[in-house]
């Protein structure tokens, strides 16, 4: 059914993130408007076939946010260090059957919808993302596939729904994944084995210790568009919250830059990388064999992935900012010192020297992030030379993008369906519409989920968030404009 079925693809639904503690009701009412919109849509596409041909719904990471979950010790898993019994269980494959089991009791009728559509004929592919790489365990997807059992799916209906761990190759059409390992701040040093063997835990990454230390502690900041914020934003930001937030916040940050801390030492330790080596090589051959590459293909595209920050002592200090904050302290110790040490005039002169070259550096080193998604701009051409794709689809950004790629070829982003702060309701509910043809390249459309149906997006109108691309068509005859 697959190699004839007509593909939708979404991505970034982020179910899940309404139980993050502290959520705004504007943040729960998103999810909530994300789910009711994403049901229509799978209510829609039930019923309706293009071409009599079923549908192939590809979901490219992100379906759950494991992360907003935050899961009390038990007495069959209890929380073992202060930490945890402060944020809730760390990520692991134990915890994650429990978060997976509360985000699918509490989004109980749209699991029932999705095996509905899948009892219609269709398919469903859900790819790990970064927001729920547990499901890369066998644990994770056996209670998922129990809770879909749970929510009325038949054996045949729950058997057309599967987990994938990283790709949906489809040769001679497309290429899908969510696309976060190729982004420095979500990506982990073995993609597909990111918990340390010695305690099955997910090994922190710049953006699971922003979700963990800083959205818990100020819930009404978007976890999603803080990697924009650069640090006079925090200080602003701080500033106008008053005090004692101030304060919560900066304890929170100070957490954040422990955990990630620790993940650094996590990675340099020989024997965890050894083993999370041999995991993930395992793994990667798995993928291959079912994706349909080969083990060499598969290797290479692997290799594409940027390394996490967290590997580097001098990349950890820039995303925190230690060389700012190291470049105000140098300045006020210099100034101190000048005013003890020199006359007024050489005193104000030295401080004043001092304090330029601040200011230089500072605009040299330019605007640090607190967490980083890359623009994953230069991955699809390189992908395109490894597989035969001619589209290559990626999530993640929650940014939907249609770019013409050098050579032919075309790139596209799915966006999202969290219609928070970042992108903004105009922006979500993003898809792609993939028709695969024989012999010929298959058409591609970008759409959006509007007034109860799918349209085409328009992403050349300036809807105020996201970039905009003027004059840039979502559809039609795509082979023009690449070749």
């Amino acid at each position: 059914m697959a190699e004839r079925a007509n593909i939708l693809v979404v991505s970034d639904l982020h179910f899940g993130e309404e139980l993050l503690p502290g959520a705004t009701s504007e943040r729960r009412q998103a999810v909530e408007l994300g789910a009711r919109a994403f049901r229509d849509f799978l209510h829609y596409h039930a019923s309706r076939r293009l071409g009599g041909r079923p549908w192939r719904l590809v979901i490219a990471g992100d379906l759950f946010d494991f992360m907003s979950v935050v899961i009390p010790g038990s007495v069959d898993l209890p929380a073992r260090t202060h930490d945890e019994r402060r944020f809730g269980l760390d990520r692991s494959a134990a915890s994650g059957v429990l978060r997976v089991r509360r985000i699918c009791e509490n989004q109980r009728e749209l699991i029932a919808d999705m095996a509905r559509f899948a009892a219609a004929g269709h398919s469903i592919d859900i790819i790990a993302g970064n927001h729920d790489i547990e499901l890369l365990s066998p644990e994770v997807c056996a209670e998922l596939d129990r809770q879909i059992r749970a929510a009325g799916a038949s054996d045949v209906a729950a058997a057309r729904i599967r987990v994938l761990p990283w790709f949906v190759y489809i040769p001679g059409t497309a290429w899908i994944e969510h696309g976060h390992m190729y982004d420095e701040g979500c990506s982990f040093e073995f993609n597909l084995a990111p918990a340390d063997p010695k305690d099955g835990k997910i090994i922190y990454n710049i953006d699971y210790a922003a979700i963990r230390y800083l959205a818990t502690t100020c819930p009404e900041i978007d976890p999603h568009g803080i990697e924009e914020w650069g640090f006079w934003g925090y200080m602003q930001y701080g500033w106008e919250i008053g005090v004692r937030s101030f304060m919560r916040l900066w304890a929170g940050y100070a957490r954040f830059g422990q955990s990630l801390v620790r993940a650094r030492t996590k990675h340099h330790s020989h024997r965890s990388r050894d083993a999370r080596r041999r995991v993930h090589k395992e793994r990667l051959a798995q993928a291959a064999e079912q994706g349909g590459i080969s083990l060499e293909t598969a290797s290479a595209i692997d290799r594409l992935a940027r390394t996490p920050m967290t590997i580097s002592w001098r990349r950890l200090g820039r995303m925190l900012m230690l060389d700012k904050m190291g470049l105000g302290v140098g300045v006020a110790i210099v100034a101190l010192l000048s005013l003890i040490l020199l006359p007024l005039f050489w005193a104000f002169f030295v401080a004043g020297t001092a304090f330029g070259a601040a200011a230089w550096t500072y605009r040299w080193l330019g605007k640090h992030m607190v967490t980083n998604q890359l623009p994953m701009r230069a991955v699809p051409l390189r992908l395109r030379r490894l597989v035969d794709a001619p589209v290559v689809v990626f999530g993640h950004t929650h940014d939907p993008r249609w770019q013409p790629l050098r050579g032919g070829g075309l790139y596209v982003n799915t966006g999202t369906w969290l219609p928070a702060t970042r992108p903004g309701l105009r922006r979500s509910f993003t898809h792609v519409l993939i028709q695969p043809r024989e012999g010929v390249l298959p058409l591609v459309e970008l759409r959006q989920w509007r007034d109860g149906t799918s349209q085409p997006f328009d992403a050349g109108a300036d809807l105020g968030a996201g970039v905009t691309m003027p004059g840039v068509n979502t559809g039609g005859d795509w082979t023009q404009m690449a070749g």
